[in-house]
């Protein structure tokens, strides 16, 4: 094998290598959490609550960089005549690494759904980018007065440099 072809070979390795590494992907996990509700303002047809729940990613996709990652979200949701509203944020974190990325969530207007976004990470996840949708899987009755437990399908698209 001559110079040029091996320095020809690792270029095209060292392009496909990094090509890889800053790929954008697709994902879909199912995340399952419980969490408290801390109602400031409730009525027939209204409720304004601030939440903090822990939850854990699953998914059965090879290679899904998000699977069994542990989470926690805070943030403060309206319900009001049947339409919802609220924002907050979550940091998930590698059970592998320790490290760990923050996405911030908004409500759409049906409730049990809405859009979230990357924001930060650090170790592995720094310069994290992308975003998704969540959707409750199915509605539950809260186990205790003041709390909630449900599962939610998280799909998007996620790019992590390096």
């Amino acid at each position: 094998m001559t110079k040029a072809m091996i320095a020809s070979l690792s270029c095209t390795l060292f392009a496909t290598i990094i090509g890889t590494a800053y790929a954008q992907q697709t994902y879909e996990n199912t995340n399952c959490r419980a969490g408290t509700m801390t109602v400031l303002a409730q009525a027939d047809d209204m409720i304004v609550y601030a939440l903090d729940h822990r939850g854990v990613n699953i998914s059965a996709e090879p290679g899904n960089p998000f699977g069994d990652s542990a989470q926690r979200c805070i943030g403060v949701v309206a319900v009001i005549g049947g339409k919802a509203a609220g924002n907050g944020w979550c940091r998930n974190v590698d059970p592998k690494t320790g490290d760990w990325y923050v996405v911030d969530w908004k409500t759409s207007d049906k409730p049990g759904t809405g859009t979230y976004t990357f924001r930060y990470g650090t170790g592995k996840w720094k310069g994290v980018t992308g975003d998704g949708t969540y959707e409750l899987l199915a509605p539950t009755k809260p186990v205790d007065a003041g709390t909630y437990q449900n599962c939610a399908r998280i799909r998007g698209t996620v790019k992590v440099p390096g």
